[in-house]
C-alpha cells in the first residue's frame, strides 16, 4: 500500500470524505445485496461476473466521479509529480468509458470503501490503483501519417486578465483584484537608468533642463534652493495644494522653455482631474493629474495658454501621461499607489492606439516614474523632488516636450482623426488601408490587446470592406495569420478569408515589447522586482507626511543621468543600504515574456451577434459559426476560444462565421507552444476546460452552449432608437471574477439536474424567452443525463445544428 507523506495526510485530514462515497456504497449494496465479505478477491469476482457490462460501467463511473469531485483530489499531487490527482482520476474515467480498464484492479479500493476504512487507507488505495493502471512507456515509433482530430497535446495553462470581462459593470472594487493579478508577475521596480531610457530620445532636452534649472535658482526669491527644495512646496502634501503648486510650476517652466528660443514641435498642458469623471469609457473613473495635448497653439509665450480648469471635462482619449498623488511618502512603491496609476493606464490603452503608457506617482515629495506595456509595468527608483530638483525638472519637461510617438502612440497608424490609415506591403507593393471605424478593442494592460478596424484600400473605388486586426501575441505562439492563410487555402468555410498578415515594424525593427518598446528599460531589469514588505535602513525612523528632515534619512541617492555599472552592482549587493523603495523578496522572480505586434487583414466584414435585428439572426450566427468550427477541425485546426465576441453575423444576418484564431492550434501538435499562458473569456469556457482537462473539440462545443445561454440571460434586443439593450445580472456578473474552480462548480450546479436548469432558463430576458425550448433541448445533448460529457461525440455537431435549425424554423413560423 502506498505510504502517504505528512503533507498528504494533512490534506486528507482537513478535507474528509465524509458521506461523499455513500451513494456509491448504496448502489453497490443494492446491486449485490448478499455481499458480506471484506475479501478483495471476492469483490473482484462480483465486479467481473455480476450483471451486464453497462451496469458495472455505471457503478465504477459513479465511484470515480465522486472521487474526482472531492476537494482533496484537486490538492493532492499525482505520482510522479506531474499534476493534481484529479488528472489521473480523469484518465481512469476514460479507461472505464472506453472499456479498457480491468475491473479487478479496483477491487482493493472498493473493499476499503465498503469496510469503512479510514480516509488515509482509501486515498492510499486510489494511489495504488493509479500506479497499477499507469501505462508502461513504449519504444518510440514514427508518428502516424494522419493524426486523429481528437489527439491531445500538452496544455498551455489558462490565464485571465481584465480584458476578459463580459457584460460587467466594472466597478473599481471588482476590477482591482484581477488587475493586480494581471500586473504582479511582471512588475519591476528600481530599473537602472530609467530616466535616460525614457527621456533620452527628446531632442535638446538636456540643454533645456540645465538652463531652466539655473533659472529656477536665480533671483531674490528663487523657486528652488539646494538643501531646502522648492520654495512653495506645500509641506502638508495635501492633494489640492500639490495640484495647484504643480500647475503653477509647470506653467513657469514651459514659459521659460519657449523664451529660451526653442520652439517645441509639440507641447502639452497639465490636466487636473480630482473630482471629475473622464469621458470615453463605459465606466466612471477619475484621474488625479496628467498631461494632455495643448488646446492652444504650441510655442505661445502667454502663461494663460497653458492653463486648464478644474471644471473642464476631459476624455480618456486625450490623456497622454497619467499621474497619481498621495500625501504620505510611505505610499511610494506600495500597491495602493501603483494600482491606482494602473487603472488610469488601462483606460488610456482602452481608448487609444498605444504601444505603451507613461505615468508618475508623487507620494508626498517622493516621485517615481512608470512605464506600462503589454508585457507588464516598470518603475524607476524613487527620488525626492526637493532633494533632486534636476531630475524632477527633467521628468516634467520631458513629458511636456515628447512627441506622440515618444509618449507611446502607435506611429504605424497615421493621419488625422477620421482619415487614419495603415500601410502594408503585399506582393511587394505598398497598399494604404483607410481605417473607417474601430469595431473592437480590449480593455487590459498585460494582454494580446486585440483591436479591430473596418477598412478599405484607398485605390478601391468600390470600397470593399476589409478588417484590420492588431494584437500583441506571445512570440512563441503560432502566428494567427499563418493559420488563417492555411485555413483559407484549405477551403475552410465560415471563417474570414485571408488577405494579408505581417509582423509590425517600427523604425525598421520588429515591434515587440522587450526589445523595441522598452529598449533601455530592459537593462538590468531582471534583477529587481516588486516585493511586498518595505525594509528600512538600520536606525531609520518612519517618514512624516510633512517636512524634509525625516524623509532625508530614507531617500536613495538621486537618480542621476548616468549611473556606472559599479554603482548599480554596489546598490544591488548591499541590501542593508537600500532605500525604503527596496523590498523583501517573498517568492522567486518570474521571467518577463516578450510579445510581438502582429497585423492581420481579412476580407469579410460582419457584425457583433448582439447587433442582430432578430432572434433568427442570432441562431443563423450560431449555425454558421458551428459549421466554421467543424470545417476548421476537418482541416486539422482546433479553435479553443469560443466566446460571444468571436461569433460574428453577416451583414444581412443570413449566416454567421467564426473569428479569432489567436489561441487556435493544429491538432497534430503534441506539445505546448512554450507561451506562458493563453487568455480566454472565462464565462464561456467549458466545465472541463475550467478544471484543466486537455482541450478537445468537445470543450468548444460546450462553449457554444454557454455563449447562447449567456446571451439569453443578458440580451434585451433594441430600444426605439435601434440601440442594443443589455442588462447586468449580479449573479452572473460574478462569473467574471470567480476562480476557475468556483465557476466550474457553479456551472456544474446549473446543469446537474433538469429541474434546476429549467429554473435557470426561466431567467431569460423577455426578448429571448422564445429560445427556452431550444436551450433546454441543447442541454440534453451537451450534458447527457445531467452531467458533463466524458466521452467525445462527433455526432454532437449535427445534434446541436439540428436543434438550432428547428428553433430557426419555429421562430419564422
Amino acid at each position: 500500500m502506498t505510504q502517504l507523506s505528512k503533507t498528504e495526510l494533512e490534506v486528507i485530514k482537513t478535507r474528509p470524505l465524509g458521506d461523499g462515497l455513500n451513494s456509491f456504497c448504496t448502489s453497490f449494496i443494492s446491486k449485490f445485496p448478499n455481499h458480506q465479505s471484506a475479501d478483495a478477491g471476492k469483490v473482484a469476482e462480483l465486479l467481473v461476473l455480476g450483471g451486464a457490462n453497462a451496469d458495472r460501467t455505471g457503478l465504477v463511473l459513479d465511484l470515480f466521479l465522486a472521487l474526482q469531485g472531492h476537494p482533496a483530489a484537486r490538492v493532492l499531487w499525482s505520482r510522479p509529480e506531474n499534476g493534481p490527482l484529479i488528472g489521473d482520476i480523469s484518465r481512469l474515467i476514460v479507461h472505464v468509458t472506453s472499456n479498457t480498464l480491468n475491473v479487478r484492479t479496483i477491487a482493493p479500493l472498493v473493499t476499503s470503501i465498503l469496510t469503512q476504512a479510514g480516509d488515509p487507507q482509501i486515498w492510499s488505495a486510489v494511489f495504488d490503483l493509479i500506479a497499477r493502471t499507469r501505462p508502461t512507456p513504449q519504444p518510440t515509433t514514427p508518428p502516424p501519417s494522419r493524426p486523429s482530430f481528437t489527439s491531445s497535446f500538452q496544455q498551455t495553462p489558462w490565464s485571465f486578465n481584465t480584458g476578459s470581462f463580459a457584460d460587467a459593470s466594472e466597478y473599481r472594487k471588482q476590477v482591482d483584484d484581477p488587475l493586480r493579478e494581471e500586473l504582479l508577475p511582471s512588475l519591476r521596480l528600481d530599473i537602472p537608468d530609467f530616466v535616460d531610457a525614457v527621456f533620452g530620445c527628446v531632442q535638446q532636452l538636456e540643454e533645456l533642463v540645465e538652463s531652466v534649472f539655473v533659472l529656477c535658482q536665480e533671483g531674490d526669491t528663487p523657486l528652488y534652493k539646494e538643501g531646502s527644495g522648492w520654495s512653495k512646496w506645500p509641506s502638508s502634501a495635501e492633494e489640492k495644494a500639490v495640484l495647484e503648486w504643480l500647475q503653477e510650476l509647470i506653467e513657469r517652466l514651459t514659459v521659460w522653455v519657449h523664451k529660451s528660443g526653442t520652439r517645441a514641435t509639440v507641447s502639452r498642458q497639465i490636466c487636473r482631474g480630482p473630482g471629475i469623471y473622464l469621458d470615453g469609457t463605459p465606466i466612471k473613473r477619475k484621474m488625479d493629474v496628467g498631461f494632455t495635448a495643448e488646446n492652444g497653439q504650441s510655442g505661445a509665450d502667454d502663461t494663460n495658454t497653458h492653463k486648464s480648469t478644474d471644471t473642464q471635462r476631459r476624455n480618456w482619449s486625450e490623456i497622454l501621461v497619467t499621474g497619481e498623488l498621495k500625501s504620505n511618502p510611505d505610499q511610494d512603491g506600495r500597491e495602493k499607489a501603483w494600482l491606482d496609476l494602473a487603472t488610469y493606464a488601462r483606460e488610456v490603452f482602452r481608448t487609444q492606439d498605444r504601444r505603451f503608457v507613461l505615468g508618475f506617482t508623487l507620494c508626498g515629495s517622493v516621485m517615481r516614474l512608470w512605464h506600462f506595456d503589454r508585457s507588464g509595468a516598470s518603475g524607476s527608483s524613487s527620488f525626492d523632488i526637493n532633494q533632486d530638483g534636476l531630475t524632477f525638472i527633467r521628468a516634467m519637461l520631458g513629458c511636456y516636450l515628447m512627441t506622440d510617438e515618444q509618449l507611446g502612440l502607435d506611429p504605424t497608424i497615421q493621419g488625422p482623426e477620421g482619415k487614419r490609415f495603415v500601410e502594408i506591403t503585399r506582393d511587394g507593393q505598398i497598399e494604404r488601408l483607410v481605417l473607417t471605424a474601430k469595431i473592437k478593442t480590449q480593455a487590459a494592460i498585460v494582454s494580446r490587446a486585440t483591436t479591430c478596424w473596418r477598412a478599405y484600400r484607398d485605390t478601391d473605388k468600390t470600397k470593399k470592406p476589409l478588417i484590420v486586426k492588431d494584437s500583441w501575441q506571445y512570440e512563441k505562439r503560432p502566428e494567427e495569420g499563418l493559420l488563417i492563410q492555411e485555413a483559407t487555402n484549405g477551403g475552410v468555410e465560415n471563417i474570414p478569408r485571408y488577405y494579408h498578415h505581417e509582423t509590425v515594424r517600427v523604425h525598421g525593427e520588429i515591434d515587440d515589447t522587450l526589445r523595441n518598446v522598452r529598449g533601455g528599460l530592459m537593462k538590468e531589469c531582471g534583477r529587481t522586482s516588486f516585493r511586498q514588505k518595505a525594509v528600512k535602513k538600520p536606525g531609520a525612523t518612519a517618514p512624516k507626511p510633512q517636512g524634509q528632515a525625516a524623509v532625508d534619512q530614507m531617500q536613495p541617492p538621486p537618480l542621476s543621468r548616468k549611473r556606472s555599472s559599479s554603482s548599480v552592482q554596489l546598490e544591488l549587493q548591499s541590501p542593508a543600504k537600500r532605500s525604503r523603495s527596496s523590498f523583501q523578496s517573498q517568492e522567486p522572480e518570474k521571467p518577463l515574456h516578450n510579445r510581438v505586434h502582429r497585423r492581420i487583414v481579412t476580407r469579410d466584414a460582419g457584425k457583433d451577434i448582439y447587433e442582430a435585428k432578430s432572434l433568427r439572426g442570432i441562431i443563423n450566427g450560431f449555425l454558421g459559426a458551428i459549421h466554421g468550427h467543424e470545417s476548421l477541425l476537418s482541416a486539422g485546426i482546433l479553435h479553443r476560444d469560443i466566446s460571444r465576441g468571436n461569433i460574428m453575423l453577416t451583414e444581412n444576418e443570413d449566416d454567421g462565421f467564426l473569428i479569432d484564431l489567436d489561441l487556435a492550434m493544429r491538432t497534430s501538435n503534441d506539445r505546448a507552444s512554450g507561451a506562458p499562458g493563453k487568455t480566454g473569456t472565462k464565462i464561456s469556457m467549458a466545465i472541463g476546460a475550467l478544471l484543466g482537462d486537455p482541450h478537445t473539440f468537445m470543450h468548444d462545443l460546450e462553449s457554444f452552449f454557454w455563449v447562447l445561454f449567456w446571451i439569453c440571460i443578458h440580451y434585451e434586443g433594441r430600444d426605439e432608437k435601434g440601440r442594443v439593450k443589455r442588462r447586468i445580472i449580479p449573479e452572473y456578473e460574478k462569473w467574471n471574477y470567480a476562480s476557475t474552480k468556483e465557476l466550474a462548480n457553479h456551472k456544474r450546479g446549473l446543469v446537474v439536474e433538469e429541474a434546476g436548469f429549467n429554473e435557470a432558463v426561466a431567467g431569460f430576458t423577455p426578448h429571448c424567452e422564445s429560445l427556452v425550448p431550444c436551450v433546454q433541448e441543447l442541454w440534453k445533448y451537451v450534458f447527457p443525463n445531467g452531467r458533463r460529457w466524458l466521452v467525445e461525440n462527433k455526432k454532437l455537431y449535427s445534434q446541436i445544428s439540428s436543434v438550432l435549425d428547428k428553433a430557426r424554423g419555429d421562430l419564422q413560423s
